[in-house]
């Protein structure tokens, strides 16, 4: 699974060719000169639990640590070209090292990260970025080849949903392919207002985490092929 913004992971619909080729280089330089005025702190989320998939298996859920790098280099080098594609709008065959101590080093209250951890390795990260004191944050999931369709994207989205709240966010954003159908849906059931405006090949993505009597509870993950299945964005 992958979002927009962070990391990646795995398996979708044929691919057609990139939509803007210049669309990920502006997105990177976004997340840079986001994180570039701030310091590079780690700070433990509240969020530290085990939980059980869909299928059973269980994983750990905890904040990303700046000894994770390479961990993350492991992570991103399971990766379907499909999966990284998807993420990236592109090749991007291994994370840079200015990107590694960018999505290791968070201060998690404008930057955050959450892994899932399986047999000591990640298979799943997900975050958000937002400009200081900003309501809004971007956000990016992205799941390893072999979690996909297991739930795990519906329960980090809900986790870091409630991470964002904490720090005053009001809404995620994010920006996907049109044709990425498991993780809009994913987005579609996490039980949260939400609107999506279609550009070229592109959904943009806006998720009103809000406080709200309400609110409906999130679709329980599921199965692949099922309404919560997961997937990639950007």
């Amino acid at each position: 699974l992958v979002v927009a913004g962070a990391d990646h992971a795995a398996t979708g619909p044929h691919l057609s060719p990139t939509p803007d080729p210049e669309q990920p280089r502006r997105a990177e330089a976004r997340h840079l000169e986001m994180a570039s005025d701030r310091r590079p702190l780690t700070v433990r989320p509240r969020t530290e639990t085990d939980v059980v998939l869909a299928d059973g298996t269980p994983v750990h859920v905890r904040g990303m640590r700046p000894d994770d790098g390479d961990a993350l280099r492991a992570f991103h080098s399971r990766l379907s070209h499909e999966s990284i594609v998807l993420r990236f709008f592109g090749p991007h065959p291994r994370l840079s090292d200015t990107e590694v101590e960018r999505f290791t080093h968070v201060d998690g209250v404008d930057r955050l990260a959450l892994v899932a951890e399986r047999a000591s390795q990640i298979v799943a990260v997900a975050r958000y970025d937002r400009a200081p004191g900003s309501e809004e944050a971007e956000v990016a999931f992205v799941v390893d080849d072999a979690y996909q369709g297991r739930g795990l994207a519906t329960t980090l989205l809900q986790h870091l949903a409630d991470a964002a709240r904490s720090q005053g966010i009001q809404r995620l954003v994010a920006d996907t392919l049109s044709e990425n159908f498991r993780m809009l849906n994913v987005f579609r059931n996490a039980g949260f207002a939400r609107k999506f405006t279609r550009s070229s090949e592109v959904m943009h993505v806006v998720m009103d985490i809000a406080p709200s009597p309400e609110r409906r509870t999130p679709d329980r993950p599921t199965a692949e092929g099922q309404v919560a299945d997961d997937d990639h964005t950007r």
